[in-house]
């Protein structure tokens, strides 16, 4: 992956019809802060999207983007695969493949307690989609941040305000890809 610094933290591993694409990200917030923005229906979907969660191995973990036109929004199922309350959850989706959300806390000495977040999400599907994950994912994770800081997603405006970022992302991650 390019070292570009707004690409910072993606990587792309490929196997067949699969890649593997993983985002790192530290948050100034506690391992249980990132933990409870990844879970709780009330938070997810002021950074990510609506929850239903039933969190348990075989439980239910569907989600509702909310950045589309509100009248077309719907539930995309999945379920969740393994679960280490408050350092790992992976689970599945039905457009997003499997994803793993992994937590560790940041040793920082006396300072504010801070947490790494791995997110890695393994998709089936052409190669233009692994652009497009990559900088909606970069993205959310953004707004991760200031969720976990106390602000929200506008999903009514989310299409204006991030669509440009959204293509400038995706084509750096299309040229950082195809460079050896």
């Amino acid at each position: 992956m390019s070292e570009d610094p707004e690409l910072l933290g993606g990587a792309v591993l490929r196997g067949g019809e699969r890649a593997t694409l993983t985002l790192t990200r530290e948050y100034p917030h506690p391992v249980a802060a990132v933990w409870t923005a990844l879970t709780v229906p009330e938070v997810t979907r002021r950074w990510w999207a609506a929850l239903r969660a039933d969190l348990r191995p075989g439980g239910e973990f569907s989600l509702m983007w909310l950045n589309g036109d509100p009248g077309e929004l719907q539930w995309w199922p999945g379920e969740v695969t393994t679960l280490d309350a408050p350092r790992l959850l992976e689970h599945t989706n039905s457009e997003h493949g499997l994803l793993r959300w992994e937590l560790e806390p940041v040793d920082v000495g006396a300072l504010r307690a801070r947490t790494r977040l791995r997110l890695t999400n393994d998709l089936e599907g052409e190669d233009a989609w692994v652009p497009m994950s990559l900088a909606a994912w970069h993205l959310h994770l953004e707004a991760l941040g200031r969720a976990l800081d106390g602000g929200a997603a506008d999903w009514l405006d989310w299409g204006v305000t991030s669509n440009a970022r959204l293509q400038r992302l995706r084509t750096a991650y299309a040229a950082a890809l195809t460079t050896p």
